[in-house]
């Protein structure tokens, strides 16, 4: 592949390592057109040559000159912009010498079509703005060549069968530049898509990134029955002032990344991190009637990580669990800044079963010990005393009495 790193070499020519990866991919593409331009420069350099037509020989001489002069300063100031001025201009000059030498604008072997690049091209390496002047350009350079179209001799017209052959290269070469401009065009699009719809899917579940992307503006629904989890690292205020920001956030951050692998083996939908706790739901956007005992399952896993995580800093890393089912509503909420959220009487109640719960263990409301039908061996917790409810009566899970979970 020595070949593929040579070629990549010379597109980079003009890049700079700080420049943003749209700005290199403008610059790589203005200089694979500045190449398709001189390969051109170099055909008529031959066909001047050939035909015996020094004045054709001399404008190629000059276009090519031109090009790679503008190569040299684009070398050396890695400025996209005047370069890109410098080639469309060469390029229109290059094009109307064409008219004058080779028998006018209808006999210069259609060298006018290289002139429908120049907008492209404009609009796509500087900006919307540069296309109409370079348009405007363009239409001086072919009215030009209709003016003086009775003055020029049309015996400077190139022989019929090197008219084919300069038509065909005209053609061929300008389709080919077009092509790659294209190319760049759909390429940007595409990846464009990719990384919104990416960053979408990071943001909201993918059944609602489509209905938002399908034009939905109001996505609020009401689901009868869903489990939401809450769980918290123990102690880690504290913890947090003692370290500095780094350690804190590497911590929470390989934790939660593991958090988030389990959601996805267990087709949970995460809600969202609020400092060092996590909220996760089971049964939203999609309804399902596993939602409590996945979420106990979920919640198992979850201790069982951090069990076997080393200490930190000589501290054993512990989390507190609390989970409530019944109904929620689910919605989107923000314009600029998208988020899927959870409300009703369940949250609060899971947030308030995970505030109050044990350490190591998971904490759990009646309804949802109930949907388990003792399918693990709950512990009945009396008089509890729950902010906003008063003394409840809860139940508590301790992961480690139930076997291995394999995660």
């Amino acid at each position: 592949m020595r070949h593929v790193s040579w070629w990549r070499r010379l597109l980079d020519i003009g890049t700079d390592p700080a420049d943003d990866p749209d700005l290199v991919l403008r610059k790589r593409t203005a200089m694979g057109t500045v190449f398709a331009v001189i390969v051109t420069g170099v055909l008529y350099l031959f066909i001047g040559l050939v035909t015996n037509r020094p004045l054709v020989a001399v404008f190629a001489v000059a276009q090519l000159g031109a090009q790679l002069l503008n190569l040299a300063i684009f070398s050396r100031t890695r400025r996209l912009e005047p370069m890109v001025w410098i080639l469309i201009g060469v390029g229109l000059a290059t094009i109307f010498s064409g008219v004058l030498t080779l028998g006018g604008l209808a006999l210069s072997a259609g060298n006018v079509v290289w002139g429908i690049i120049a907008p492209l091209g404009a609009i796509l390496l500087i900006s919307g703005r540069a296309g109409l002047p370079v348009y405007l350009g363009l239409v001086a350079v072919v009215i030009g060549g209709v003016l003086l179209d009775p003055f020029i001799p049309a015996d400077q017209a190139l022989p019929h069968g090197q008219t084919v052959i300069a038509t065909a290269i005209n053609v061929l070469g300008a389709a080919a530049v077009a092509l790659g401009l294209v190319r760049y065009i759909d390429g940007q699009r595409l990846a464009a898509r990719r990384e919104s719809d990416a960053l979408l899917r990071n943001v909201l579940p993918e059944p609602i990134a489509v209905r938002l992307k399908s034009g939905e503006r109001v996505i609020a629904d009401h689901f009868d029955q869903a489990s939401v989890l809450f769980a918290d690292v123990v102690d880690f205020t504290p913890f947090a002032e003692a370290h500095s920001p780094q350690e804190t956030v590497a911590i929470l951050n390989e934790l939660f990344t593991e958090f988030d692998r389990l959601a996805d083996r267990f087709g949970l939908e995460k809600i969202k991190t609020i400092g060092d706790a996590y909220m996760v739901v089971a049964g939203v956007p999609q309804p399902r009637e596993d939602h409590a005992a996945v979420l106990v399952e979920m919640a198992l896993a979850m201790h069982r990580h951090v069990e076997r995580h080393e200490p930190v800093y000589g501290r054993r890393l512990q989390i507190r669990t609390g989970i409530a089912s019944g109904p929620v509503v689910a919605g989107v909420i923000g314009e600029r800044k998208f988020s899927y959220d959870l409300w009703g009487d369940t949250v609060n109640t899971a947030a308030r079963m995970e505030s109050s719960g044990i350490p190591d263990c998971i904490q759990v409301t009646d309804e949802t010990c109930r949907l388990l039908a003792g399918r693990y061996p709950f512990e009945r917790r009396e008089g509890v005393e729950i902010k906003g409810k008063g003394i409840m009566s809860t139940w508590t899970l301790n992961p480690a009495g139930i076997g291995a979970v394999t995660d």
